[in-house]
């Protein structure tokens, strides 16, 4: 039997006279089902919906109690800018986390310039989807526009493990700068996360686990991956997990009891971009899966 296929369609809806949509989203359809959605926010682009290969949703978008958690996204609230000035140097701070002025820093925008798919992707069971994004920073005095900070090539690719019934996603993320140095970091708010749907919180019954890349010590902040699994609907269950893929002394992990979880490569270092260097370059894998998986399911999905 042939596997479905996977292909890259804009959603298109159709509203009543007078009014109009406050953004826009493209779907990733398998077969004639929705495995999950680019969808550009305010303030950001992210991965919503989510699906598992059984079409249970398995992420969550801007829940009550954080209503910047927008299922699976990325994004940092220091982001530096290091502009030339009589004087010197003017470091301007943004935040590119929070949906709101955070810590002083106001909130940029990360914006969608355009998404294509590559339909050749693993001979028909995987799909490439390449995005170029500009993150922006806000209206300000001099920048009315707001100034384009960081130029971001981000490539996410999505296949079928039919053995596992999991979609693995791998995500990565290309800097550069628009015309001057940035520096992201350090902060514990940053890069790559997920906030899952609310019967996979351990809240609400769900379960965490984590694989330690130092059994000794065997500590979370030391995780090569994270997983959260728990009820979706119906009896049925289902999970996702990430694993960045960063050195593992430079990756450092947030989870919660209520469902988000944080993989970040500048919690105690800036990352620097610089132009005419080669760009900053962050890779993770999601996997969403139905069911439960073992330890060593997740190990050999998870970290080959």
């Amino acid at each position: 039997m042939t596997a479905p296929a996977f292909t890259l369609r804009e959603e298109s809806i159709t509203l009543p006279q007078g009014a109009w949509t406050g953004g826009k989203r493209t779907l990733v359809y398998w077969g004639e089902k929705v495995a999950m959605g680019f969808t550009q926010g305010r303030f950001s682009n992210y991965l919503f919906p989510v699906f598992s290969p059984a079409g249970y949703a398995v992420t969550s978008e801007s829940p009550a109690d954080h209503p910047h958690h927008h299922s699976i996204w990325i994004g940092a609230d220091h982001v530096n800018l290091h502009m030339p000035a009589p004087a010197g140097v003017e470091v301007y701070s943004y935040n590119f986390y929070v949906n709101d002025t955070f810590q002083g820093r106001a909130p940029g925008r990360i914006e969608e310039v355009s998404i294509v798919a590559d339909g050749d992707a693993d001979a028909g069971n995987g799909l490439m989807i390449v995005q170029d994004l500009l993150w922006r920073g806000p209206q300000e005095w001099g920048a009315p526009e707001g100034r384009a900070i960081l130029h971001e090539r981000r490539t996410t690719h999505i296949c079928h493990l039919a053995s596992h019934s999991a979609f693995q996603i791998d995500i990565s993320c290309a800097l550069k700068p628009d015309a001057h140095e940035v520096t992201i970091g350090p902060t514990r708010h940053a890069w790559f996360n997920a906030r899952v749907g609310p019967g996979m919180s351990k809240l609400q019954g769900g379960q965490i686990r984590y694989r330690a890349s130092d059994s000794a010590q065997a500590q979370q902040e030391t995780a090569v991956w994270t997983s959260y699994s728990g009820t979706v609907g119906g009896g049925s269950r289902a999970g996702i997990a990430l694993a960045p893929r960063l050195p593992v002394e430079t990756a450092s992990w947030y989870t919660s009891d209520w469902g988000v979880m944080t993989a970040n490569p500048c919690r105690d270092r800036a990352i620097t971009v610089r132009p005419g260097e080669a760009p900053a370059q962050l890779r993770a894998r999601y996997l969403v899966f139905d069911g439960s998986l073992d330890d060593d399911a997740l190990d050999t999905l998870l970290t080959v």
